[in-house]
This record gives structure tokens, sequence and C-alpha cells, in this order.
């Protein structure tokens, strides 16, 4: 699995999903990129799905049916997290794949929270390079769980929210995680933390 990340350090910049990484005859996106690294590593795909419910158990270290050097991509669906999980030496690891555009240096989380349980590969064009990072190393778990229940929280607002108008408009509080702190705190390839944040990812593969 070292090997893996070592070889996905060295990715230049892609786009996720359907978008070119800018290199003529280059593969097509973010996740084919990571794909063909564990094709490479000997890692064998699965076609298959995964549930949510299924996912969360395992990070909490449930038993699972997968085998060794196999992986599962988009194993709950595109819209889902994480974009892999990948079986080594009886050990699941769950890959989130991130990228930027333009001048971004961080990446967007939207309404996710960052896992405690995730690896993440971030690909900025800024400088058309990857980084990686755990989770837990960026947001500590007790936040993770502030951050959770306070979305839980607002969403049972929501639902306590009685609105009748002739037009059936309501309201819905969409969670939006979001970077503050300046360039120091928030540029994920110069932060002074990047080069333990990648050595503590390669250490605990």
């Amino acid at each position: 699995m070292r090997q893996v990340f070592e070889q996905i350090l060295k990715m230049p910049y892609y786009k996720n999903y359907a978008a070119a990484s800018g290199k003529v005859h280059n593969v097509a996106n973010h996740e084919q990129a990571v794909e063909d690294i564990l094709n490479l590593e000997g890692f064998q795909k699965v076609d298959r799905k995964v549930t949510k419910a299924a996912r969360d158990e395992w990070l909490q270290g449930a038993a699972n049916d997968m085998e060794n050097n196999t992986f599962v991509a988009q194993p709950c669906g595109t819209h889902n997290s994480p974009d892999f999980i990948i079986k080594y030496q009886d050990r699941l690891y769950f890959v989130e794949c991130k990228s930027a555009a333009g001048s971004t240096s961080a990446p967007m989380y939207n309404s996710g929270i960052p896992n405690p349980g995730y690896i993440y590969v971030f690909s900025a064009q800024k400088y058309n390079g990857t980084t990686i990072y755990r989770g837990d190393d960026i947001l500590p778990p007790a936040q993770y769980q502030l951050l959770k229940t306070h979305i839980e929280n607002a969403r049972r607002l929501d639902e306590e929210l009685s609105l009748n108008n002739s037009h059936g408009i309501g309201y819905y509080t969409r969670p939006m995680v979001t970077h503050a702190g300046g360039r120091r705190v928030t540029d994920y390839f110069t932060h002074p933390r990047r080069d333990e944040l990648e050595r503590r990812v390669l250490d605990s593969v």
C-alpha cells in the first residue's frame, strides 16, 4: 500500500470525474488515474455496491467480505464517499479523491465533513501536483462529531419549522464545510504540516 501512495504523490493535476488533466493522451480524470495506479500495483477491481450502513460499519472495524488485494470504485455510488475501498493484508482503506481548479489550493468538502477514517488524495491545478492526508489529521474526531451533531440539530429544527402557504414554500438548511484563516492554514500545498501529514499517511499504510 505504501507503494500505491508513493505513486499517487507523483501524480500531476487531474480534475475529478470527466475532466481532462490537460495532458494529451493522458487518462481522463482523477479517479481513473488513481485506479490505474491500483491496477499497476497488482490490485484487482471488484464490481459491487456497498450500502452506506455497511460502509459505516466497516469504518468502525466490523467484519467484511472483501478479499485481499482488491478494491471497489465508487462503492456507495457516485454521489457518496469514498471513491475507493481497498483491502490489503486484511485491512480496509477508504480513499476519497478531491481536486481544485484555477488558483484554489484547498479542497471543497461542500456538505460533507472530512471523515476521520478516510485518506484523501487532493490534486490542485495551481501546483499541478497531488498531496495526501488523513481526515483525522486535519479535523480531529471530536471536532468531526461536533460538526456532525450541529448538522443533525439544524436538520431537526428544519423539521420542526411548520410553514403553510399556497405554493409549498419551505426551508432546508444545507451544510457547507468551509476554510478560513488565510493562506498559511488553507493552502494544503504550502501548509507547514504538509510533509508531516504525507508521512503520516505513508507510515499508516
